[in-house]
């Protein structure tokens, strides 16, 4: 991660920090090993090869560039602390790069809020860096892109309706093959409707046909007892 060896001659831990729009990893020279010359040659290598450096100094002239040699390093956050736990703040930068911010050249800021103003400054000062690269496109572009690239992918069409259609709208259900020793499936066409005992109707007394037949039968007995009257 970060460029760091997985055998961890380039140290044991490292800072990280990740939201849900940026991950970023520092490489800090104390955590890395200097005891041996190969340990040496990848420490500068690592650190040379950044582009945004951030440098805690507590001598009383200002920090040199030179002092890592890199053609790299092209933002320099410079940290200087004070009394009363207030730190002032140097920004050196290559003329070629635009402005960022929060933090900038000559600002005082207290210890409270300098881990998050730094932080936030240097993945600024790299997005600045990274605007230079031609054809570049920045994250909420490059995120835009990915998503149109899912939507073309998996697109449907489909209308609102039949979509919500399937989402709230049961599957039909359909019988399974019935296995050895299950009940018989029922065709619709097999299905009773009404079964008679000793000629009795058992239907239920709410059916259509059912009343209708018992309202003929009074009916008819009503007619023959005034007849015979």
């Amino acid at each position: 991660m970060g460029g760091l060896q997985k055998n961890k001659s380039t140290g044991l831990t490292t800072p990280y920090f990740a939201t849900s729009t940026v991950e970023v990893i520092f490489h800090v020279s104390t955590r890395m090993p200097s005891d041996s010359d190969d340990s040496l040659t990848k420490k500068l290598r690592h650190l040379g090869n950044d582009e945004v450096h951030i440098v805690w100094s507590e001598h009383t002239r200002d920090y040199r560039r030179g002092i890592i040699p890199t053609e790299f390093g092209d933002v320099l956050i410079i940290i200087y602390p004070m009394k009363n736990h207030m730190f002032s703040i140097q920004i050196m930068k290559k003329p070629e790069v635009p402005f960022f911010g929060p933090l900038f050249d000559g600002a005082i800021v207290n210890g409270k809020v300098l881990p998050i103003m730094v932080r936030a400054t240097a993945i600024n000062a790299s997005r600045a860096l990274k605007s230079l690269i031609p054809l570049y496109q920045n994250f909420y572009e490059e995120r835009a892109r990915y998503l149109q690239t899912i939507v073309q992918h998996h697109l449907e069409p489909t209308t609102f309706e039949d979509f919500a259609a399937q989402v709230f709208s049961p599957a039909p259900y359909h019988h399974l093959p019935s296995d050895a020793g299950s009940y018989p499936e029922i065709l619709p066409s097999e299905a009773p409707t009404a079964t008679q005992v000793d000629g009795a109707d058992l239907a239920s007394p709410m059916s259509p046909r059912t009343s209708k037949s018992r309202m003929s039968m009074k009916l008819r007995r009503s007619s023959g007892s005034a007849n015979k009257s």
